[in-house]
């Protein structure tokens, strides 16, 4: 699956709200009725989840621990948002639109550079001088007709 279609997934489905629990330890119940606790490492689109210092308990009552662990999408049953984490304001971040780049190759958009922003300053100040200029040739040459129409009916 591709960046951009991991990123729609993820800001369409509640997949993403899953990313709001990354770096933090929470449980997933499994459909076989096993738990597995762990930090997040990683969630895509699908809900495919990472977990690292993963415990998992089985239907039986054994409990097995893994340093990472896998769990594929088709398997999570529940997920259990830490407490800690604002439902509410997770959700808003998913749905507002990202600042950046949107469609095509991208002109601008981003923060401009210091060295960037000196050269359109320099342009900036160029393009001013050129004004200043050409408003005073334009001066000059409204004299120069001025001064040749009153020369003009002297002869």
């Amino acid at each position: 699956m591709s960046k951009g279609q991991d990123k729609f997934l993820q800001a369409t489905t509640l997949s993403g709200l899953l990313q709001s629990c990354r770096g933090k330890r929470t449980t997933i119940e499994l459909r076989n009725e096993a738990y597995v606790t762990g930090k997040v490492v990683d969630v895509d689109g699908f809900m495919n989840v990472k977990l690292e210092a993963a415990t998992m308990l089985d239907p039986a009552g054994n409990t097995i621990n893994f340093d990472n662990f896998y769990v594929q999408n088709k398997l999570v049953r529940y997920v259990q948002i830490p407490e800690n984490i604002d439902i509410k304001q997770a959700l808003i971040q998913l749905t507002e639109p990202s600042a950046g780049r949107g469609r095509g190759r991208g002109r601008g958009g981003g923060p401009v550079s210091k060295m960037r922003q000196k050269l359109l300053d320099k342009r900036e100040s160029r393009r001013q001088e050129d004004i200043r200029n050409a408003l005073k040739m334009k001066e000059k040459e409204e004299k120069n007709k001025a001064s040749a129409a009153q020369a003009a009916p002297q002869k």
